[in-house]
């Protein structure tokens, strides 16, 4: 059993090693995003240079977008699951030390750096 502070500092470290994991997956995310756009665009190359302001993604883009990204997203999928799992497990012991000590402090929210 611990006593109150001990269980802040416990928290307070699964607090932190949660808000790795989060940006572990959201990094494993956006590089599959960022990958994804890459590959549309060099697969679709442009003819035309448009008015600077216009965009020149077209729907047939956002099509080609999506379809690589499921791709590596299929590809992916064990890691994103892996990560996924562990942050609600990492989440749930949070809670429940929390709840077991009666923390009642608020809760850092997650912001992606």
């Amino acid at each position: 059993m611990m006593s109150h502070p001990e269980a802040c500092t416990a928290l307070t470290r699964m607090e932190a090693r949660l808000h790795e994991t989060r940006h572990s997956l959201y990094e494993l995310e956006r590089s599959l995003r960022d990958r994804a756009e890459t590959e549309a665009i060099h697969s679709r190359p442009k003819q035309h240079r448009y008015n600077r302001r216009m965009s020149n993604w077209t729907g047939a883009d956002e099509d080609a977008y999506r379809r690589v990204l499921d791709q590596l997203t299929d590809n992916a999928a064990a890691d994103l699951d892996r990560l996924r799992r562990k942050v609600e497990r990492q989440d749930a012991a949070i809670e429940t030390i929390r709840r077991k000590y009666r923390v009642n402090a608020a809760r850092p929210n997650f912001t992606p750096l």
